[in-house]
């Protein structure tokens, strides 16, 4: 071979080596042989006007719905919804902390069996895990959505994502606390190792667990390990790059059922200011994990442009120590998102209902940058 063929070679498989290497790790065929259980919203398809919400039942009460929410983890509920009995078991006093409406819940933990159910009628497994038995509803100081209250009631919100102790002062309690990655089993009699701990939520409802067909079209990205107790697991972050009106910086990203708009805390030397709304016009890409060819992941609309889908109900500019993007439950507009808690991935499916105008996924692995 001639000294600029061997180049030439050389140089082709330094071009071709991150997409060889991002297909052949293939991590859905890590779910062969296992099966994933469909959960439709209880309330419809996602909206800009609601939380989804998932029938569950606890102890001593009827089934009802909760709110699920990707971006806290726990069960909050209160004292009409949930009687201890038999088998439950008192773990003191607790409190969750929800910092994007300045709520702040207290009451006693209690570790007990939750049912998750696909309706009011069909249980489908159950989890054992702490919840929340709630007492008391007080506010930050700067809350934005909050009412102080004694003995509430009404109260049903499921948390099942990650890396939300620090965030919700629970960061020390290590105790089982997400019920769709703490099944203990089925209604169906399989065991529950036939459903991997982690989920897959689309714009119409969530799957317990993964198969190959649910996902094959994703972008799977990994996580760096959370130091956490056995049997207990947790991620950091996923990773991202965003750019605003073209300044790029490199954070994490937090995919929001909770909320309908956007969390945005910006990279050095935009024109954005700490409290207020992002203007009209402002461009706003996300980048998941990174930019890199080919793209696994992306997404992009302009402030107040109501054309795209994907857009926020709106874009609140906040400064953490670090960069970071809340993307809010719009962001289920465009795609499916995978969270694999045995395996320490995140995954992004485009659904095919939103425009390549404004985004997009390559299938594939990608390690985090």
């Amino acid at each position: 071979m001639s000294r600029p063929l061997k180049i030439f070679v050389a140089l082709l498989s330094l071009t071709l080596s991150p997409l060889t290497g991002a297909q052949a790790q293939e991590p859905w065929r890590t779910y062969e042989g296992l099966e994933a259980i469909e959960i439709p919203f209880a309330n419809g398809p996602i909206s800009v006007h609601h939380v989804p919400e998932i029938w569950l039942s606890l102890n001593g009460a009827r089934p009802r719905w909760f709110g699920m929410d990707t971006g806290s983890t726990g069960i909050v509920v209160s004292a009409e919804h949930f009687i201890p009995g038999p088998g439950d078991v008192s773990k003191g006093p607790g409190r969750l902390v929800y910092n994007s409406s300045g709520r702040v819940l207290s009451g006693e933990h209690w570790m007990t069996d939750v049912v998750i159910r696909r309706d009011e009628h069909t249980p489908v497994a159950t989890a054992r895990v702490q919840v929340l038995r709630v007492s008391q509803i007080t506010c930050l100081e700067h809350a934005r959505d909050c009412r102080p209250e004694s003995n509430p009631r009404n109260v049903g919100f499921m948390g099942i994502g990650f890396d939300r102790g620090k965030a919700q002062a629970t960061a020390d309690n290590a105790s089982p606390k997400n019920p769709f990655v703490s099944i203990v089993s089925l209604a169906s009699g399989r065991p529950a190792s036939a459903v991997r701990p982690g989920y897959v939520i689309t714009r119409t409802g969530v799957h317990l667990g993964m198969t190959p067909a649910l996902t094959r079209h994703m972008a799977f990205v990994k996580l760096t390990p959370k130091a956490h107790a056995p049997g207990v697991p947790d991620w950091n972050g996923a990773p991202m790059t965003v750019l605003v009106d073209g300044v790029a910086g490199r954070g994490t990203m937090l995919m929001d059922t909770g909320i309908n708009y956007m969390f945005l805390s910006p990279p050095a030397g935009t024109r954005l200011e700490r409290g207020r709304r992002a203007p009209e016009g402002t461009r706003v890409e996300l980048f998941m994990p990174d930019r890199q060819r080919p793209q696994p992941a992306s997404y992009e609309f302009r402030v107040e442009r109501r054309g795209n889908p994907l857009h926020p109900e709106r874009v609140e500019v906040v400064h953490d120590a670090t960069v970071f993007v809340n993307t809010g439950r719009m962001f289920l507009e465009g795609f499916d998102y995978l969270y694999d808690a045995a395996g320490g991935y995140v995954g992004y499916g485009w659904n095919g209902r939103v425009s390549h105008e404004y985004g997009g996924v390559t299938p594939g692995s990608y390690g985090a940058p």
